[in-house]
C-alpha cells in the first residue's frame, strides 16, 4: 500500500534511483539462523555434519556484497531479510534502521504495508469456519448484511450485492481513491465515506485495488465479533504462531521498541536535489485491515511457513479459500507469468513453471514483500525503510539463487525501472497536449486575480486541500494535501480556469509522480466556490473529484 501510487506496489511506480545511502558500516549487522523443529544453532554442529546434513544460509558474504550494491543503487538505508527453507529460517539485517548509526537487525520492526491484507482474509476464514458462533458469515455474505447502516455505495445494486470475497479480491467496482486514506477518522468513518465516492465499473467485472474495501471488511469483523481486529489477530493468529513482535497499531509498536525489545525502523525518502535521505513520518492514517501491521521478518517467517505447509491456526479449508483465484490482475512483476491471479489478500502466478504466492506492500518510506514457493517448502520476506522495488531485487536474487537460474537469464530490475522511469518522464512532459489537446490560442486568462483562487477546499471523503500562493519564479498556485499523506500539487495555468496539476509524493520531490487535470469553478457572483482534480488518476484519469471551498 502506498500513499499516492498504486498500492499493490508494482515494480514500476515512481521510483527515484540514485547513489548510496550513508553509514553502510552497519551492513550485515546481525545474522540469525533458526531451526523450526529443534532450535539447533548452526554453530553447535560440527563441520562434517554441517556439510552433509545442514542447509547453508544463502545470506553469505557474496550476497552481502550484492545487498550493499543494491542499497546504493536504490537509495535504501536498511533492509531486513528472512529466508524460509524447510525447517530452517535464515535471517539477517543490513544497513541502517535509523540514521546515523542504528543498525538493522532481523528483529527490527517495519510497517509491512499491504502484506497485512492476507491477515484480514485469514481472520475472516476463522469466522467462516466457526459456523456455530457465526452462522451468518460465509465468503459470499454481502457486507450490507453485516454493517447495513455503514456500508453504502453510490450504486444501489453494488451496495446490496458486494460480498466479503468481492471486497477481499478487489472486484467491487469501486476504484482506489487512494488519497482518501489520508483523511483523519475512525475505521467506521472510512466505511461511511464510501457513499461519497464515484464508482466506475460494474461489480465483479474488473480488478481495481481498493484499500478502503479491506478496511470495510475489518469493520465488519469488528462489528461481528465485538472485538478490535488487532486483538482478534493477536489471540487467534499471532500468539498461536508465536509472533510476539507483531502489532496492529503504531502506539503498540513504539511502546514495544521503547522497552528495548527491538528497534522501530525510521522511514526515509531520497531527496534528489540535496542528494541525501530525509526522514518521513511514520504513517498514522486509518489503515486497519489494509496495511496496519508492524512486524519483523522473523515473525513473518513463522507466518509464511504456516501458509506453505497449510498448518494451524488456519484450517485446511481456510488455507484453500485464501489461495482460490477470484480475479485477474495486471502483471505485477516482469519476470512472472503474464497472468497473475488475485486470491484473498494474496497473489499467485508461475515462475519458471512453478507456482509462486506473494504480496508486496508499501507505505510512505517503507516497503515489504513476502514470496513463497509451496512445492519447494521455501519462502522469503524482505522489509526495507525506503520506497521503490529495491527490496524485490533482493528477494528475486535469492529466488534465482535457490532455483539455480543462470546469470544470463536473470532480470535486471534496476535497468528495467530506470528505463521505465525515463519513459514516464517523457510521457509526463507531453501532458499539456495529452490532457488539453484543443487549447485555444491565445489562451484565456484567469477570470479573477490569482489570490482569489486560494483557500481551503473540502470533500466528505477526501482530506482537505489547502491552495496557497507561491512565488518560486513567478506567482503560482500550490496545493497541500492535508492528513497523514505528505503529497502536494503544483498548479500550472492552461487557459481560463483550467490547470495542469503536478503531483509530488513528497514535500521535496523534484520530478512529479504524475500530471493530472484540474480546474476551478467560478460562481455567478464571481467567487471561486469549487476545485476539481483527477486525484484518482490510476483508475479514473478523466474524472474530476470536486472539493467545495470553505
Amino acid at each position: 500500500m502506498t500513499a499516492t501510487g498504486n498500492s499493490a506496489e508494482p515494480l514500476f511506480v515512481n521510483v527515484n534511483v540514485s547513489t548510496a545511502p550513508e553509514a553502510m558500516g552497519a551492513l550485515c549487522s546481525c545474522l540469525s539462523v533458526e531451526d523450526h523443529e529443534d532450535d539447533t544453532k548452526i554453530d553447535d554442529i560440527d563441520e562434517k555434519s554441517t556439510a552433509k546434513n545442514i542447509k547453508r544460509s544463502p545470506l553469505d558474504e557474496e550476497f552481502a556484497k550484492f545487498v550493499k550494491d543494491t542499497l546504493e543503487q536504490w537509495h535504501i538505508e536498511g533492509v531486513s531479510i528472512a529466508v524460509i527453507d524447510g525447517d530452517k529460517t535464515f535471517s539477517e539485517g543490513y544497513g541502517i534502521a535509523a540514521l546515523p548509526d542504528v543498525p538493522v537487525r532481523p528483529d527490527t520492526l517495519f510497517y509491512t504495508g499491504s502484506t497485512s491484507k492476507s491477515f484480514t482474509a485469514a481472520a475472516v476464514s476463522l469466522l467462516v469456519d466457526d459456523t456455530e458462533t457465526y452462522p451468518n458469515i460465509t465468503w459470499t455474505t454481502p457486507l450490507s448484511d453485516l454493517i447495513r447502516d455503514d456500508f453504502v455505495l453510490q450504486d444501489e445494486y453494488a451496495t446490496r450485492h458486494v460480498t466479503i470475497e468481492d471486497a477481499l479480491s478487489h472486484r467491487t467496482g469501486l476504484p482506489g481513491h487512494m488519497l482518501t486514506l489520508g483523511r483523519e477518522g475512525t475505521v467506521r468513518d472510512v466505511v461511511r465515506s464510501l457513499r461519497h465516492l464515484p464508482m466506475d465499473k460494474e461489480i465483479r467485472t474488473t480488478w481495481q485495488y481498493s484499500n478502503a474495501m479491506f478496511i470495510t471488511v475489518s469493520h465488519a469483523i469488528e462489528v461481528t465479533t465485538g472485538e478490535w481486529l488487532g486483538d482478534f489477530l493477536r489471540k487467534r493468529i499471532w500468539e498461536p504462531l508465536d509472533m510476539k513482535s507483531t502489532f496492529f497499531s503504531l502506539d503498540d509498536a513504539r511502546q514495544y521498541a521503547a522497552s528495548g525489545e527491538a528497534v522501530l525502523a525510521q522511514p526515509y525518502s531520497w531527496d534528489e536535489a540535496a542528494q541525501e535521505s530525509r526522514e518521513v513520518p511514520h504513517c498514522e492514517g486509518t489503515l486497519s485491515g489494509a496495511g496496519a501491521v508492524i512486524s519483523n521478518v522473523l515473525d513473518y517467517a513463522k507466518y509464511i511457513r504456516s501458509m506453505i505447509r497449510q498448518t494451524g491456526p488456519l484450517s485446511k479449508a481456510g488455507h484453500a479459500a485464501l489461495l482460490k483465484p477470484r480475479s485477474f490482475t495486471p502483471q505485477m512483476i516482469p519476470h512472472l507469468s503474464k497472468q497473475t491471479l488475485y486470491t484473498l489478500g494474496l497473489m499467485t502466478s508461475t515462475y519458471r513453471g512453478e507456482t509462486v504466492v506473494f504480496h508486496p506492500g508499501g507505505l510512505d518510506g517503507m516497503t515489504a514483500t513476502m514470496i513463497y514457493f509451496p512445492e519447494r517448502d521455501w519462502g522469503v520476506a524482505v522489509f526495507a525503510n525506503a520506497a521503490g522495488p529495491g527490496r524485490e531485487t533482493l528477494a528475486w536474487h535469492l529466488i534465482d539463487d535457490m532455483m539455480n537460474v543462470p546469470k544470463s537469464e536473470r532480470i535486471d530490475l534496476y535497468t528495467l525501472v530506470r528505463d521505465k522511469r525515463a519513459k514516464i518522464k517523457d510521457h509526463l512532459s507531453k501532458s499539456l497536449e495529452r490532457l488539453y489537446p484543443g487549447v485555444p490560442s491565445p489562451r484565456r486568462p484567469l477570470s479573477l486575480p490569482l489570490a482569489e483562487y486560494t483557500g481551503t477546499f473540502t470533500h466528505p471523503a477526501y482530506p482537505d486541500l489547502i491552495v496557497s500562493l507561491s512565488a518560486e519564479d513567478e506567482p503560482s498556485l500550490h496545493l497541500q494535501i492535508t492528513g497523514s499523506f505528505h503529497a502536494r500539487l503544483k498548479l500550472k495555468h492552461v487557459t481560463g480556469e483550467y490547470f495542469l496539476a503536478e503531483l509530488f509524493e513528497t514535500l521535496w520531490g523534484v520530478d512529479p509522480a504524475t500530471v493530472i487535470r484540474a480546474e476551478f469553478h467560478v460562481s455567478a457572483e464571481d467567487k471561486v466556490d469549487r476545485f476539481g482534480a483527477a486525484v484518482d488518476y490510476a483508475d479514473m484519469p478523466d474524472t474530476l473529484i470536486w472539493f467545495d471551498k470553505i
